[in-house]
């Protein structure tokens, strides 16, 4: 299948989505929020996939955003058009934050708007050197979107949040590290190798297990001990009848390396 706003292929358990719009700096449009809801949708069938890359195509921009060149045109139709395009994009958006395989991101070049929201959703993060970010939805007048409110509070804490979002301030690849938005800063023309060799180690995991870490951790600010303790009791009980279990406890005992399965 071929789209026209990205790429799209799985190899070794990774299902790879290439943003392929840089002349137009990666700018999520409506084709674009198409295009992802038919990708998520296969990931979700293909019971092969462990982890999950998302990057760009090679240039200045990872995503800058919405693409307010299609903003404009709207008119005095923007409320409605906006509406319309989230009630597609939000649901996507839930999905591809929410499956057992971990979502990667590798941010080349500059990432703001709905760019910073698939960043801060995923689990793990590369930023290439030369890479920078920033919210900019104020700076346009908006608010952000693609759950950027739920995750980054939960990242970098309330206050710090609310002055990225409110001065739109511009974080180097080092500082978005040091603020605990990105995991790791690599060489430009080493992201993409490093990016891959990240999501095919994370793919040959416990890709349940994952997915049952991620929703515990999720959960945990929002709950009490009492019934963190219970999710996680029900969660280790879930995992111990899993064949990953009792592969790794075997490998354990036989001082090898575990072979997941994962599915």
């Amino acid at each position: 299948m071929s789209f026209k706003t990205l790429s799209y292929q799985v190899e070794g358990g990774v299902a790879e989505i290439m943003l392929t719009r840089p002349e137009e700096a990666n700018t999520l449009n409506a084709q674009m929020v198409l295009d992802l809801k038919a990708v998520v949708e296969k990931i979700e069938q293909d019971h092969s996939v462990g982890a999950i890359l998302l990057c760009a195509a090679p240039g200045p921009f990872f995503c800058a955003g919405g693409d307010l060149v299609s903003f404009a045109k709207a008119g005095d139709q923007l409320p409605d058009f906006a509406r319309h395009m989230l009630v597609d994009f939000h649901p996507t958006m839930q999905k591809l934050f929410s499956m057992n395989a971990p979502l990667i991101t590798a941010v080349n070049g500059a990432v703001a708007g709905i760019g910073c929201s698939f960043v801060l959703g995923s689990s793990l993060s590369l930023f290439a050197e030369d890479a920078n970010f920033t919210m900019a939805y104020t700076g346009a007048g908006l608010s952000p979107d693609g759950g950027a409110t739920y995750f980054l509070p939960r990242i970098v804490g309330l206050r710090a949040a609310e002055e990225l979002i409110l001065t739109n301030r511009t974080l180097s690849a080092q500082e978005a590290v040091e603020w605990g938005i990105a995991n790791q800063m690599v060489p430009a023309d080493q992201l993409l190798t490093a990016a891959r060799a990240t999501a095919h180690k994370i793919a040959n995991g416990p890709t349940r297990a994952f997915g049952n870490v991620r929703q515990l951790l999720l959960n945990s600010l929002s709950s009490d001990l009492a019934t963190q303790l219970d999710r996680e009791a029900e969660s280790f009980a879930e995992m111990a009848g899993t064949q990953d279990c009792r592969e790794g406890i075997t490998a354990f005992l036989q001082k090898r390396k575990p072979d997941f399965i994962g599915r």
